[in-house]
């Protein structure tokens, strides 16, 4: 496995900080976008974004939900069942399934297959929430996309594909934003049909270089069993 260029250059972006029920941003509900908190004590709560797909069904990045990323930061937490924020409503969500992570010490977080992603499900979604369907085809460098955040939407372009030094870690695509703290989970949409080319998972840092990385529409099919 390729070393860091300084320890734990893989930074999942949440947001591990305290924060008050109810505080955390909330996220548009155009492309059917959600926030997303979790964790176990008020010093050590993870914040993003999960992505409703239908049928009380939302995807979200794995880190958040996982209890990996309170070990990892020494704090007190662990798993906990997520809550996610649609305008002013904050709905208990259950934790369906997720990605398998494989924990190695001062390198971040890796997931078998590159699937940083868990399925969420809400006992009654607000009616009319629109619903993002998964794009037939995996993203190819050059195509443009618009990221979808609680903190904003952007347009950026895929750049690269990219394969993990070791193979049971699978790859990712990666993408022309820099990304911050929070973002994580967001949805990452075809510019134009309007579907899920993606999912936000993680920025690395590789020789003073940033490379933000979403995990791609056939890992997430993959693990839908779609």
């Amino acid at each position: 496995m390729r070393l860091p260029a300084r320890p734990l250059c893989r930074l999942f972006l949440l947001l591990l900080m305290p924060l008050m029920a109810g505080c955390a941003p909330a996220a548009p509900q155009r492309a059917g976008l959600a926030g997303l908190r979790a964790g176990l004590a008020p010093d050590c709560i993870s914040a993003g974004a999960a992505v409703y797909i239908g049928q009380r069904r939302f995807l979200t990045a794995a880190h958040l939900v996982d209890g990996t990323q309170p070990l990892l930061h020494g704090c007190a937490g662990g798993a906990a069942p997520p809550w996610v924020r649609l305008g002013s409503h904050d709905l208990p969500a259950e934790l369906m399934r997720s990605g398998q992570a494989d924990l190695q010490a001062g390198l971040g977080t890796f997931y078998v297959g590159g699937r940083d992603v868990a399925l969420l499900r809400v006992a009654a979604p607000p009616p009319g929430l629109p619903a993002l369907h998964l794009c037939p085809d995996g993203p190819r460098p050059g195509e443009r996309v618009r990221v979808v955040t609680p903190r904003r939407e952007a347009s950026g372009q895929i750049t690269a594909l990219m394969r993990e030094a070791d193979p049971l870690h699978g790859g990712y695509a990666e993408l022309s934003l820099p990304l911050e703290p929070g973002e994580s989970g967001g949805a990452v949409i075809d510019a134009r049909q309007s579907c899920l080319m993606g999912l936000v998972s993680h920025r690395e840092e590789i020789a003073g270089r940033v490379h933000t990385r979403i995990v791609p529409a056939p890992v997430l099919r993959a693990f839908l069993g779609e």
